[in-house]
């Protein structure tokens, strides 16, 4: 007889998917830290998070500091980057890659994903709304930061601490 109440699964295991989501945070990571750096310039150091938050209706428009949207527009991103990163499980497991070849399909998959959202939530459905999002960086940077959340995920995912290990 066992000494343990709760028999142990072993047919499905939830930790692709925990570290599907933890590299969706850590790649996430330098995309905030660039539009962040470009928002300097381009807007306010906090314009981009707290857009996040106002492309939902939370806070007034503009890229004057306001505390709620901030903090709710950071973790918006991190909540996105996780549900991105999980996505991306999929993608790569549909396309069997290995190697550079995740890296790759990281990049690509970091500007779908963003033009995906770009044109079905921010010109779409929150149209609206979206207007200080929009506004906080110039286009071009945030391609370039969902480039490098991709290439980050991709890395992660074919060389990191979070990529699968091969049954031998």
């Amino acid at each position: 007889m066992s000494t343990t109440a709760i028999p142990h699964a072993t047919s499905v295991s939830i930790e692709p998917a925990v570290r599907a989501g933890a590299a969706g945070v850590i790649g996430g990571l330098p995309l905030a830290a660039w539009l962040m750096l470009v928002g300097i310039f381009a807007s306010t150091l906090w314009a981009p998070p707290q857009g996040i938050a106002q492309a939902v209706g939370i806070g007034h428009p503009g890229h004057d500091f306001q505390l709620v949207p901030f903090i709710l527009g950071v973790m918006g991103h991190v909540v996105n980057s996780v549900i991105l990163g999980l996505v991306f499980l999929g993608v790569v497991a549909i396309l069997n890659v290995r190697g550079w070849a995740i890296v790759l399909v990281g990049a690509v998959y970091g500007v779908v994903a963003y033009e995906i959202i770009y044109w079905s939530l921010l010109r779409g459905l929150l149209s609206g709304t979206s207007g200080s999002f929009l506004s906080a960086d110039p286009q071009w940077a945030v391609i370039i930061g969902h480039l490098m959340f991709g290439a980050v995920l991709g890395l992660l995912f074919a060389y990191g601490p979070l990529r699968r290990q091969e049954v031998r």
